[in-house]
């Protein structure tokens, strides 16, 4: 009995062993080497470099043993990929989504202008279209970033604009009356510091959708609850008093819109 029992342990460890062994040169066997690779996602003036880049680098796997982290580890000097999804198509096949870090503005960095996420990382190799809005700084970026305290202000001022008003904006600055935003084709809009950012868009929403603004030079929303609007069009002048008490509450401290000269 201890015999037979010595030989079904011996067997039972040779069969494992071998089937171990099987699998590993079964996961590494050319039978299951990739060979054709398809990208999605990207866009942008490094997209083909990138595209080679995966392509290359998965062709050197198999579809048994794939590696999400090696096709990472890749690309990881492209900052504008944000993440990758990965699906292998048994035997030969791998489907790769890119995940974008999208621009959200374009950063006037000395004359340079490079586009930047909404965390302030520089999307090297990606020509920031004229649409964006425009930040300008003189403090270099460190390590890929920007870094200097007012960028990161306008940078999260932007990020917190809902979409169909971030389009409008051209620029953002700070100025005498705090952060400041010009849009295209419209007013200048004051927000003072970054507190609040959502409730001070949601307060130039609402004065831009009112007809009282049209022709308005300027929306202070410095103050939320009580927005005010410098108005020049003749226009809009002679329901100047209706305008002010349409875009804050009663009392002291009541926002006025004024037509100069």
């Amino acid at each position: 009995m201890r015999l037979r029992f010595k030989l079904a342990c011996a067997t039972l460890v040779l069969a494992l062993g071998g089937y171990v062994l099987w699998i590993g040169l079964l996961r590494d066997s050319p039978l299951f080497q990739v060979q054709s690779v398809t990208v999605t996602g990207l866009s942008g003036n490094a997209a083909p470099e990138i595209s080679s880049v995966l392509e290359l680098t998965a062709r050197e796997m198999t579809t048994t043993d794939f590696s999400t982290a090696r096709l990472r580890a890749a690309v990881a000097g492209y900052a504008y990929v944000g993440g990758l999804r990965v699906r292998t198509q048994f035997p030969h096949g791998v489907a790769i989504q890119v995940i974008e870090r999208l621009p959200l503005a374009r950063l006037d960095v000395a004359g340079n202008i490079v586009a930047v996420s909404a965390d302030g990382r520089v999307l090297s190799g990606l020509a920031p279209s004229r649409e964006l809005p425009l930040l300008h700084t003189t403090v270099v970026p460190v390590g890929g970033r920007a870094t200097g305290a007012v960028t990161r202000e306008e940078l999260d001022l932007l990020g917190a604009a809902p979409a169909p008003l971030r389009s409008r904006v051209y620029d953002v600055y700070l100025g005498s009356d705090g952060l400041t935003v010009q849009l295209r084709r419209g007013p200048l809009l004051y927000f003072g510091d970054g507190t609040l950012p959502h409730a001070k868009w949601d307060s130039a929403a609402a004065v831009l959708g009112s007809p009282t603004s049209r022709g308005a030079r300027y929306i202070d929303v410095s103050w939320p609850s009580r927005p005010a609007a410098q108005v020049d069009d003749p226009a809009t002048s002679a329901g100047g008093s209706a305008a002010s008490a349409s875009l804050g509450s009663s009392g002291a401290g009541q926002p006025s819109s004024s037509t100069p000269g």
